[in-house]
């Protein structure tokens, strides 16, 4: 009985442990959750549906704003500087993860069909993002740099 209550514990105690390592560090921005074909876009309306497009920003006041395209969201925050961003939310194309757009690969190309027609992705490996701007005869860009192609596209 004594071991059946010993594992019992060593158990929940692994599971405890595991659960804590992989919930990220503490106070670390998370991006929010996006119910695809219900949640709507903050800039557009429309419903977001491709988790390959989407993207998120989390604010500096807590709330948190969801696109359905990686343009938007940048179009967005440059219309919306009074909003101050904590950090930046993208889907790595191939796996569809969320990744930290601070450290993404941004591959940008009239091929891209994306939701808005920014043609804009992004990549969580330098690698893929080089690959992928090879089939797509893309440019690859910074989170800041690609910030700085859509101002001037949109402000010219």
């Amino acid at each position: 009985m004594c071991k059946t209550i010993c594992n019992n514990l060593i158990f929940s105690l692994l599971a405890v442990v595991l659960l804590t390592a992989c919930a990220g560090k503490p106070g670390e921005p998370r991006p929010p959750e996006i119910q695809y074909g219900q949640d709507m876009c903050s800039a557009c309306g429309m419903l977001i549906s491709e988790a390959r497009f989407a993207a998120a920003t989390l604010l500096t006041s807590g709330e948190a704003r969801k696109f359905d395209d990686i343009g938007e969201m940048l179009v967005y925050h440059m219309d919306h500087p009074e909003e101050q961003v904590q950090a930046w939310f993208v889907h790595d194309y191939g796996s569809e993860s969320w990744i930290r757009g601070e450290s993404a690969f941004f591959v940008k190309s009239e091929a891209i069909k994306s939701p808005m027609g920014s043609g804009i992705v992004a990549f969580e490996k330098e690698s893929d993002a080089k690959a992928f701007s090879a089939q797509v005869q893309g440019t690859i860009y910074s989170l800041d740099e690609i910030r700085g192609q859509v101002h001037m596209a949109v402000h010219g």
